[in-house]
This record gives C-alpha cells, structure tokens and sequence, in this order.
C-alpha cells in the first residue's frame, strides 16, 4: 500500500470514529432528560465550584416547575376550598420566582431546564390519578416534602454558594419559603382531620366537616322529613 493511499485510509478510520462518538454522545443526550442536560452544559461551562452553584439554581428552578405544575393543577382539581386557595398562591408565587432565577441565570451564563424531570412526571401522573379528598392529602404532602426541601436548599445556597449574588437571591427568597411551609403545614393538618365527603351527607351541618371547620365544596343532602 503507497503512502497516498495509507493516508487516505487512516482519515477514513478518524472520520468513522469520530461520527460513531457523535452519535453516541446525541444518543445519551436524547436519554437524558432537560434537567439533565442542563447539568451537562454547565459542567463544560464553568469550574467545579462555578459548576455547584449552577446546580444550585437548577435544582431550585426544576422544583419551582413541579410546584407549579401540581398546584395549576390543584387549583382546580382539588375538593376544599382552602387547597384549592392555597395551590393557586403557590403557583402564582412560584412563577414570580422561576422569572427572577430565569434573569439571575442569565446574567451569570447559567442554563436552566426547559422541562420537569421524568421522576416529577411520574409524580404528577400519580397525583392526578387520585380524587376527593385523597387528592388534597396526597397535594398538600407532596408540597410539605417539597417546601422542607426548599428551605434546606436554600438555606444552604444562603451560606455556602460562592457567587454573592445567587447568595443574595437565595437569602432574599427563603422567607417566601418558609412562609409557604407554614401555611402548607396548617392546610395539611386541617385536610388530615377530615372525613370523607361523601359520607354521611345528610344533614346541612355536614358541608362542614366537624374537626377542620373546612367546606368540603359539595353540596347538602337533606333527609327527607316524613309526615
């Protein structure tokens, strides 16, 4: 074989390897999801403690999506009044605080998810398949978990995050956060408390369960009064 020709195949030979490791690394991209790829982009991006704290505002942003999308959700969805009062002030708030860590990450050349993670996915399908009552219990848990969570991580970010302004953010947000828990707290232990709406119905103290003191959002049902 001449040189020409050894050449010719030895950047042939690249040219395969190369393409094989491209699409290796699109198809371990497609598998992963948006949180994920995230994480990726800003390990190229930044040095490991510049990398921790774009983890930080990841995870702080993917678990504001989740709350959002349970509590548009139980806004509507939900039995009691008071849940229902309680997902559409978490959504709202929530939102407001996805827009300010949106403009933080920008200004520091941090890319956020674009989606949730396919874990919360299955954490919403699960939610939504429950009904009544069991689906405000089961909301109001999953937001006791999620904003004990949040006040840990940003309790944290607070102390040990290396960029002074995602230190300021976070100090500036927790507050919020623990507001939240409390009122998520007070919600739950009211809605543990509480019967099951459609038992004994049938007199018109009973659109008021006893223990809570919440309207249950249905209406009366009267005995019939004989003569």
């Amino acid at each position: 074989m001449n040189t020409i020709a050894k050449i010719t195949l030895q950047h042939a030979i690249c040219a395969s390897l190369f393409l094989f490791a491209s699409c290796t690394n699109s198809n371990n991209n497609h598998d992963k999801d948006s949180k994920e790829q995230a994480e990726d982009m800003n390990e190229e991006k930044f040095d490991r403690k510049g990398e921790k704290d774009a983890d930080r505002l990841v995870e702080a942003y993917c678990g504001n999506l989740y709350e959002i999308r349970a509590s548009e959700n139980a806004a509507s969805k939900a039995t009691t009044a008071d849940v229902k009062k309680l997902a559409a002030m978490i959504a709202m708030d929530h939102t407001k605080m996805n827009a300010d860590l949106q403009s933080l990450a920008s200004s520091k050349n941090i890319t956020l998810p674009t989606d949730i993670t396919d874990d919360q996915r299955k954490k919403l399908e699960n939610l939504a398949e429950k009904s009544g009552l069991d689906y405000d219990k089961e909301y109001t848990s999953q937001m006791k978990d999620k904003h004990e969570d949040g006040v840990k991580a940003y309790e944290k970010t607070a102390d040990n995050a290396e960029d002074a302004e995602i230190k300021q953010w976070a100090s500036t947000t927790l507050p919020q956060i623990r507001s939240h828990l409390d009122m998520v707290k007070a919600t739950d232990d009211k809605i543990k408390e509480m019967k099951d709406a459609d038992k004994d119905r049938k007199t018109d103290k009973n659109t008021w369960d006893d223990k809570s003191g919440m309207h249950d959002g249905k209406d009366n049902v009267h005995e019939k009064k004989h003569s």
